[in-house]
């Protein structure tokens, strides 16, 4: 099949889109490791793996559910996702006034269902490689018998006198992971957006 065939096949390719979701995806994956391996004391490789894999798991599932809810978004909302994918801008249209409404919603979804996909995504791998889960909290304090008793007597649990609170480290190491991320990816957009450095 000749070039010409194939490229009029693949119709339009928003190349300078795939090229910013590939910045910002490295920017995610390297603030994601070091976030891994303070908070779970992993090591440089292994937390660049991971950070590397969910990221990709999240990217691609991403992906996949943007181009399902797509298919069925009416008409005129779909024209403006495709204006702002391929061009950078929205149409004039009835959905011009709620769109930041929209995108803003849209926004805080995308980080809570992003965070529950590394998540799992963290324990699976950890599964499929056969590790033990992470736990960096310390071993708890043998407690004598006056202490137990002065506790249940106040009517404290013996797990909020240790200092556990029941959040798995591994959780919270991955929510602050994915907050940095999505925190530098809202500025780059918004700097970026400002600036107009890529004017589609």
């Amino acid at each position: 099949m000749p070039l010409t065939n194939l490229l009029s096949e693949l119709g339009i390719l928003p190349l300078r889109a795939i090229a910013f979701q590939t910045l910002l995806l490295m920017l995610a994956i390297v603030l994601e490791a070091m976030v891994l391996r303070q908070q779970l004391r992993l090591g440089y490789r292994t937390s660049m793996q991971y950070a590397a894999t969910l990221n990709l798991l999240a990217t691609s599932l991403g992906w996949v559910a943007f181009l399902a809810l797509e298919a069925v978004l009416p008409l005129s909302l779909r024209s403006q996702v495709i204006s702002y994918v391929l061009f950078n801008r929205f149409y004039l249209n009835g959905w011009r006034e709620v769109l930041p409404v929209v995108v803003v919603v849209t926004a805080i979804a995308a980080f809570f269902v992003t965070y529950w996909i590394k998540l799992q995504g963290l324990t699976w791998l950890q599964q499929l490689l056969g590790q033990q889960p992470i736990d960096t909290n310390p071993q708890p304090v043998e407690i004598n018998r006056r202490q137990r008793y002065e506790w249940a007597r106040q009517g404290q649990r013996r797990g909020q006198a240790d200092g556990q609170q029941g959040s798995s480290p591994r959780a919270l190491a991955v929510l602050q992971a994915n907050a940095a991320s999505f925190t530098a990816i809202l500025v780059l957009l918004l700097l970026v957006n400002q600036a107009g450095v890529i004017g589609w």
